[in-house]
């Protein structure tokens, strides 16, 4: 092998060097990629776990809301119908004494 044989095998060695360099480069990038991903999907998981509890703790809340609004409103209908109740007895009250006045006035006349 002359010269020229010798030249063109340093080349190929030098070409082999750099495209070996890459190749550890490239898989190191790949590495870090993988793992980048990996912490990603973790993060991923990680995130739906916490909707799914935020979701399952708004419809618990809903529900206890619900819970409140129906207690309140059997509570406001019962103050309701005690007003409704105490209007009818002012009312009663008042046209009982209107007729005993009327009356007593009546009876006093004849006295």
């Amino acid at each position: 092998m002359g010269d020229q044989g010798m030249n063109m095998l340093s080349d190929i060695a030098v070409k082999v060097g750099k495209l070996e360099a890459l190749q550890e480069t490239n898989a190191r990038a790949i590495h870090d990629m993988a793992t980048g991903l990996n912490r990603l999907i973790n993060k991923l998981d990680q995130s739906d776990d916490i909707a799914r509890e935020a979701d399952l703790r708004a419809k618990t809340a809903h529900q206890r809301i619900d819970e409140v609004k129906m207690d309140s409103d059997k509570k406001w209908s019962g103050v309701q119908g005690d007003i409704e109740w105490l209007w009818r007895t002012v009312l009663a009250a008042v046209i009982t004494g209107a007729v005993s006045g009327a009356a007593a006035f009546v009876w006093s006349q004849f006295k």
